[in-house]
């Protein structure tokens, strides 16, 4: 494993070298983020019974997620998908065309790049592995809590420099898209493209509570806080304060 992360540090290395003073930060913003999201991937897959190969490819695929990123950023200057390309597909390709993981048993390696093609999908396929399905999970799981631990400080007292990580959406206050205030009232995940501005975006991060495979997850989303603060930082109306019950019982779940 420690050879795996040298690699992928000897990889997005340059991307961080290249990067002016502006870029530098969004880099390193997704270098952390990798490491963060295997640390997450360690703790679920320890609060689960998995063979040692299941769960070292499981965290191999949650340090490497996000490879798509670096080449994303450099040709087109954001990290969001629908303005550029599929970071998840990239990231498979990149990993295939660097060689990155060339030392690994070729079922190991197949599964590793499967669960980065398909980490960022709103749902996963029917008919996929019970490995890959699970490597995707923990990857998905792992991700997902450590980007909200990422956007909250962002979202509080947003300030002119946070575009890249908001993804450009602007701070209009006491507005919500009925579409995406709707998702979550239904318990699913919000969609992405239906945001136009940042309580959207913290509607979506609230209605992830939703799409949490492991009890992990779930607990560690409600240790951390993350429910209050975001929804502290939402409109106070009826519409929003009756979210709340409902998504603490689901993380409880």
């Amino acid at each position: 494993m420690e050879h795996l992360k040298e690699i992928f540090n000897e990889f997005v290395s340059p991307y961080l070298q290249s990067a002016n003073d502006r870029e530098r930060p969004d880099i390193q913003l997704k270098i952390d983020h990798s490491f963060d999201v295997f640390e997450n991937s360690r703790n679920i897959c320890n609060s689960l019974q998995l063979s040692a190969e299941l769960a070292e490819t499981a965290q191999i695929a949650a340090i490497y997620h996000d490879t798509g990123r670096f080449p994303q950023y450099r040709a087109y200057g954001t990290f969001k998908d629908s303005e550029s390309c599929n970071h998840g597909t990239l990231g498979a390709r990149t990993v295939l065309k660097h060689n990155l993981l060339n030392g690994l048993p070729k079922k190991q390696r197949n599964t590793v790049l499967g669960a980065i093609a398909l980490h960022n999908r709103s749902a996963l396929p029917a008919f996929i592995s019970d490995e890959l399905r699970t490597c995707t999970e923990i990857v998905r799981d792992s991700d997902k809590i450590d980007i909200i631990k990422i956007l909250i400080p962002h979202m509080t007292g947003v300030q002119s420099g946070n575009e890249v990580p908001l993804m450009g959406l602007k701070e209009k206050p006491g507005e919500v898209t009925p579409a995406v205030l709707q998702a979550v009232k239904e318990g699913r995940q919000g969609a992405y493209q239906a945001m136009s501005c940042l309580n959207d975006f913290r509607l979506l991060l609230l209605s992830w509570a939703y799409d949490l495979n492991f009890e992990w997850s779930r607990k560690e989303m409600l240790k951390r806080g993350y429910v209050d603060t975001l929804m502290n930082q939402l409109p106070d109306t009826d519409q929003i304060h009756a979210l709340h019950t409902p998504i603490i019982e689901q993380l409880n779940s």
